[in-house]
């Protein structure tokens, strides 16, 4: 009888840790795994070319599915940062533009502004006596007197290789956090008005292209006896 009982004892002892085993595996294969990541060692802008020596390597504790992290060695050689990064950032595929993706091209600005590398600009071009946007939110990589050289997408290439080699006259400004909406004014008066709304809304007629200085106030419109 002791024999049995010891016996029994031993066995479902056996089956309890065997059940207590498949539970703990479980637990801890829904918790996830620990993978690898990359992490910004260093402040990058747009643009940059990925190195080495820009991250750390780091583990991370992911649940299942969630790989929406760059591991070592998963970035081309050549990939750009596609945003501005600060140290401590972790890196993900959708932060990298692949190479071949954006190429640089240099142009000729005329009257630049106080532009830096890392910055973004808005390029105009003078089409007959209008400024027309050619390029919203370009990344600049280098600034070296009037000479810009950008980068732009590699499907836009051909055509701002052209640009670039023409005389046409660049101008470029900051950009801003939107770029433009609608159509462009039609004409310089209508341009104004669309810059100082108030002023030409009691206007009978656009404004004349050029209006001689007057110390005066404006005379206001009459109204039309109904």
């Amino acid at each position: 009888m002791n024999r049995r009982r010891v016996f029994a004892a031993v066995f479902f002892s056996v089956v309890i840790i065997a059940i207590l085993g498949v539970i703990v595996g479980a637990e801890i294969e829904s918790a996830g795994q620990t993978i690898s990541v990359l992490r910004l060692r260093t402040a990058v802008q747009r643009g940059d070319v990925y190195s080495t020596a820009d991250v750390d390597v780091v583990p991370l504790r992911i649940a299942p599915g969630d790989l929406n992290y760059a591991t070592p060695g998963s970035v081309a050689a050549g990939a750009r940062f596609a945003l501005p990064l600060q140290p401590g950032d972790l890196l993900s595929p959708d932060e990298l533009e692949a190479p071949g993706a954006a190429t640089e091209i240099t142009l000729s600005v005329i009257n630049p502004p106080p532009v830096q590398s890392g910055q973004s600009i808005d390029i105009f071009a003078a089409v007959q006596e209008s400024q027309v946007l050619i390029g919203h939110a370009v990344p600049v990589v280098d600034v070296s007197g009037g000479q810009f050289t950008v980068l732009v997408s590699s499907q836009e290439e051909l055509a701002w290789v052209e640009v670039a080699a023409s005389s046409a006259p660049l101008h470029v400004v900051v950009s801003v956090a939107a770029g433009p909406t609608g159509l462009p004014p039609a004409n310089v008066q209508d341009a104004i008005c669309e810059l100082a709304p108030g002023d030409c809304a009691g206007l009978a007629s656009p404004l004349p292209a050029t209006a001689p200085a007057s110390s005066g106030s404006p005379t206001p419109t009459p109204t039309p006896s109904p």
